[in-house]
């Protein structure tokens, strides 16, 4: 069997194989072919050496570490994420505090809403392709208000509209930016909190009573 997630041309899959009488292996595999969605610190081609920035990433071998880091890292925030299956923490102790206000940057921000009107907030950011490269506003965008904005001025108001959603999932710890980037990725409590509110909502009251008694 094989789950795969597209995030444009790229691409993150989990698959078993090797099956034995003991069992089988279960494997992670992330294929980038538009590595211009990634970073890599380099100084300009042909420039000088001491001029280090945050570039787009080369097809050629001289990226090939680069390329090999991304990877990885998106194939251990995959199995991270399957890790939570496993989990033994409790619904009521990932939800403390979160429908309560906080602080961020000495500014005040609403509680979440998670069975309400943030429940679909929560449910994009938990898409699994962005465990490959993060999300954007845009990318939010996207996927909560559908097609692209008529006028600049409606653009604006969204994406203003989701920064200070995403402000808001920064202030109660649930995701983190990625630095010198626009892109976001789900803290540990962030992915665990997502996993259980999306089985709570699939699981069947009856199996809900049956695991309480």
């Amino acid at each position: 069997m094989r789950l795969k997630h597209f995030a444009g041309s790229n691409s993150i899959k989990v698959y078993d194989k090797a099956y034995t009488a003991r069992g089988s292996v279960l494997r992670t595999e992330t294929t980038i072919n538009d590595e211009e969605q990634f970073r890599v610190l380099r100084p300009k081609e042909g420039g000088p050496e001491e001029d280090l920035a945050w570039r787009r990433m080369r097809r050629g071998v001289a990226d090939t570490y680069r390329r090999a880091e991304v990877s990885r890292r998106a194939n251990e925030r995959y199995l991270d994420a399957l890790a939570g299956v496993e989990d033994r923490s409790r619904l009521e102790d990932l939800v403390a505090g979160l429908e309560q206000p906080a602080v961020w940057k000495k500014g005040r921000v609403r509680g979440l809403r998670l069975f309400g009107e943030d429940a679909s907030l929560l449910a994009a950011v938990g898409h699994g392709e962005f465990a490959l490269n993060g999300f954007r506003n845009r990318d939010l965008q996207s996927i909560l208000a559908g097609d692209g904005a008529q006028d600049p001025n409606q653009s604006r108001k969204r994406s203003a509209a989701i920064g200070r959603k995403l402000r808001m999932l920064r202030a109660h710890r649930l995701i983190r930016k990625i630095p010198k980037t626009h892109r976001y990725q789900l803290t540990e409590r962030g992915r665990k909190l997502i996993n259980a509110l999306q089985i709570a909502k699939a699981t069947p009251l009856s199996q809900l009573l049956a695991l309480a008694a």
